[in-house]
């Protein structure tokens, strides 16, 4: 791959953040298990990772960094990852539940850039141009920008800082965490700008739209 130098990105001052999970049969897309197996699941983790880095990567936006939620002992720079990116580009997530882990990334990432946009993998629906809508818009100033996911949740999470008031008491993995969200917001007197809402990749429900998204997943709709 051809060497890009930051003054070639589009947003040269912004850094993209792709959440991820070693991939692990049996300890990754565990609502799939029931359809597609434990190995048809980390088959699918492994898929979803790949698109949504080539997503990222390929638009040539900003630098983009990988950031791993390991066990105990696991290395986040595995052979895997590092057949997708540089071992300098891949960082490992501290333990803690999801507003702890992202909250360290932000903060971590903003030393040395102005603002972040962290995007999880199975967040596939992302694309290049959903991207540049939240970089350009925090280029522009705005603090914090998020894109509301259909299960309640979100897709996408911007920030030129980490307020701890942002995360605090969300009940991740519920329906509840975009309102949640923004409660948080609201209370802390904090401004935001919301994005399109998206879908993610949750339930053998969202197979078939993934596979109308790519001939990437067609593979899934057929076990």
């Amino acid at each position: 791959m051809k060497n890009i130098t930051k003054e070639s990105f589009e947003f040269p001052r912004g850094c993209l953040v792709l959440y991820t999970r070693t991939p692990v049969a049996g300890r990754v897309k565990t609502r799939m298990h029931g359809v597609l197996g434990e190995a048809g699941a980390l088959a699918l983790h492994k898929a979803l990772i790949e698109y949504t880095y080539r997503n990222l990567a390929q638009a040539a936006l900003c630098p983009v960094q990988l950031w791993v939620a390991t066990e105990a002992g696991e290395e986040a720079s595995n052979a895997y990852f590092l057949s997708l990116t540089s071992r300098q580009a891949i960082f490992r997530q501290r333990a803690g539940d999801l507003g702890t882990r992202m909250r360290h990334t932000a903060e971590a990432v903003l030393a040395n850039a102005d603002y972040v946009v962290i995007v999880g993998t199975d967040c596939a629906s992302v694309d290049p141009a959903y991207l540049r809508q939240a970089l350009a818009a925090l280029e522009a100033g705005t603090d914090i920008v998020i894109g509301p996911a259909e299960d309640g949740g979100y897709v996408l999470l911007g920030l030129r800082s980490a307020p701890v008031a942002l995360f605090e008491n969300v009940p991740w993995g519920s329906e509840r965490v975009m309102a949640v969200t923004r409660e948080n917001l609201r209370t802390a007197g904090l401004s935001w700008q919301e994005l399109p809402m998206r879908w993610d990749v949750d339930t053998p429900d969202d197979l078939a739209r993934l596979s109308a998204l790519s001939d990437a997943f067609n593979s899934f709709l057929n076990r």
